[in-house]
């Protein structure tokens, strides 16, 4: 044997010598006590009953109680673990004492104290951290397979379950540091926090992550201030689906989808300020600024953003995805007015092109203003082939429902140049267009503010022409009957054409329809029914040299009608002259 073996010999044997002069395990209710004081003393638990006490000296000595009933000493936690184990620190266990290094609670459940009144996530997790923070320093604490309730009087207010999670051991001063993984409201999430419990300015780092959103924080924080500053990462692959997971989900939110966020944050209580953002929203990127304010009932989101482009038909198309069954009437659609003004929102959007399906608009200031009762949505001007476009929805709780005001202006818009994106509506039209709408409806479904449409309506245009009907053709052919077909495949150029109509309860009648080109003038009457979407309009074509003069009627859907000039009755369906 050599005389490095024979020291370790000696030391071993000295080691176990001294442990076998101290008395363990045969004094129940003295190791009972050493290990309720230890506990206490390294994770700030008071084990307040339990079943058995039992301890090992192999292959580590460690100390297990059995149905185990604990609480801190300021009551923020408490609950029962069916397993507590203790690992000792086997320098002191030399000394005669008991004092541990781990502490693992299996398959716990932890009532968290939340104060009466307080249902925000800074609440639910403020007395955790208070108590952890209040320590002098404690060893590592491992959950297993537990479950967290945050409890206020009888009422629970959130549930952590499948807990696994890691609490490191630190010193007086040193920041709490834990990782881990639950399950709440059935998704699987991890989560990693670095918190300062001391310190003017000190790290604070925060992860959380599900299938459903990601969520980063690296920043400092002002432990005097409560203030939190840093960078910020969110990305979720559906914004509703992820604030649906986390709170209440605003009807508003179901406009975006996909959501790419980085920003400067300064976090202070619930309320978040949001500089140097970029935001990719369904792939469309938005930069500036936002804030959001959770201290009162209503969440205020504000803000100004700017970007490149962005697809506005998306945003409508989107909110109206999901609608829930519809009542009241067969083929009713609500409003859903409470829930899109569940909460405030004040944002302001600047674009330098922007699209709505396929029609294109540059340079466009934009905004949404949301209150209580009040649901606001503008284009305060927008750049629209060669001209100008701005409109403005405004709806307004009332008894029956909703009030509704819808405006709309188009300003020396070239139709020619819209018709290349828009062939099905505007096919073969050109010319210059001037107009205004504006019509109020009230009511509970969208069929009913429709159906109830007051207002007033008028368009100008100037210079161009439209296909599928020649009226000098049809002219010289009323002259000469029978008329043929062959005017209805040309073209007829107009140097003015005005339009004027007045809505009531939905249907537009026509105050004046005069249309003026070489060698003929048009007037109309009739109506046209917004809620059917139903054209009834009657008119006579003139020669403005000569005596030809040929009375026709426009009748059908807004998107097929037909024109059916009234001598021979031949009815047509003329590409684009009636749309």
């Amino acid at each position: 044997m050599t005389r490095r073996a024979s020291i370790l010999g000696l030391a071993v044997a000295a080691l176990l010598l001294v442990l076998g002069l101290q008395s363990w395990g045969l004094a129940l209710a003295l190791v009972e006590r050493q290990v309720v004081a230890g506990i206490e003393k390294r994770v700030g638990l008071k084990v307040t009953s339990l079943k058995r006490a039992e301890i090992a000296f192999l292959p580590m000595p460690r100390v297990s109680l059995s149905e185990v009933t604990f609480s801190a000493p300021d009551g923020t936690l408490s609950g029962t673990a069916l397993r507590l184990r203790a690992r000792t620190r086997l320098l002191s266990l030399v000394g005669g004492q008991l004092d541990f290094d781990r502490v693992d609670l299996i398959r716990p459940e932890i009532d968290i104290a939340v104060p009466g009144g307080l249902d925000s996530y800074a609440s639910w997790v403020a007395p955790p951290l208070g108590y952890l923070a209040g320590l002098k320093g404690e060893t590592r604490l491992v959950i297993h397979s537990g479950s967290l309730m945050a409890r206020s009087g009888n009422t629970i207010l959130t549930t952590l379950r499948d807990v696994n999670l890691v609490v490191d051991d630190r010193e007086a001063d040193e920041p709490i540091a834990f990782a881990g993984s639950f399950t709440w409201r059935g998704e699987a999430t991890k989560v990693n926090l670095l918190w300062p419990v001391t310190g003017e300015r000190s790290r604070v780092a925060f992860a959380l992550s599900s299938n459903l959103m990601s969520f980063r924080l690296n920043g400092m924080r002002s432990a005097a201030q409560g203030v939190t500053t840093g960078q910020v990462e969110f990305n979720t692959r559906s914004l509703p689906d992820a604030l649906a997971w986390i709170g209440p989900r605003p009807r508003i939110a179901t406009l975006v989808r996909q959501v790419e966020l980085t920003a400067e944050a300064q976090l202070a209580g619930d309320n978040i300020s949001l500089s140097s953002v970029i935001a990719k929203l369904d792939g469309d990127q938005l930069e500036g600024v936002l804030k959001l304010d959770g201290d009162g009932a209503r969440r205020v989101l504000s803000g100004t953003l700017a970007g490149a482009e962005f697809d506005l038909a998306r945003l409508l198309r989107q909110g109206g995805e999901q609608k829930p069954p519809t009542t009241g009437e067969a083929g009713g659609t609500p409003l859903e007015f409470d829930s899109w003004t569940a909460h405030d929102v004040d944002l302001r959007i600047s674009l330098d092109a922007a699209r709505l399906g396929p029609t294109r608009l540059g340079e466009l200031a934009a905004q949404l203003m949301v209150r209580k009762g009040r649901f606001e949505a503008s284009v305060l001007r927008a750049s629209a082939y060669g001209g100008t476009a701005r409109a403005r929805l405004l709806a307004t709780a009332v008894p029956a429902g909703a009030e509704v005001k819808l405006q709309f202006g188009l300003d020396r818009v070239n139709l020619g140049q819209a018709g290349a994106d828009l062939p099905e509506l505007l096919g073969g039209l050109t010319g210059f267009a001037t107009g205004q709408i504006a019509l109020d409806g009230s009511g509970d479904s969208l069929e009913e503010v429709v159906g109830s449409m007051t207002g007033r309506a008028n368009a100008t245009l100037r210079q161009g022409e439209f296909k599928g009907l020649n009226f000098a053709e049809l002219l010289r052919r009323a002259e000469k009957p029978p008329l043929g077909r062959d005017w209805r495949g040309g073209r007829t150029t107009f140097e003015t054409a005005q339009f004027a109509a007045l809505a009531n309860r939905g249907v537009l009648t026509l105050t004046e329809a005069q249309m003026a080109g070489p060698g003929y003038a048009l007037s109309m009457t009739g109506s046209a029914d917004l809620g059917r979407r139903w054209l009834e309009l009657a008119g006579v074509l003139s020669a403005t040299s000569g005596t030809a003069r040929t009375p026709f009627k426009i009748r059908g859907p807004f998107n097929d009608a037909v024109f059916t000039p009234t001598p021979d009755a031949a009815a047509i369906h003329p590409t684009g002259a009636t749309r």
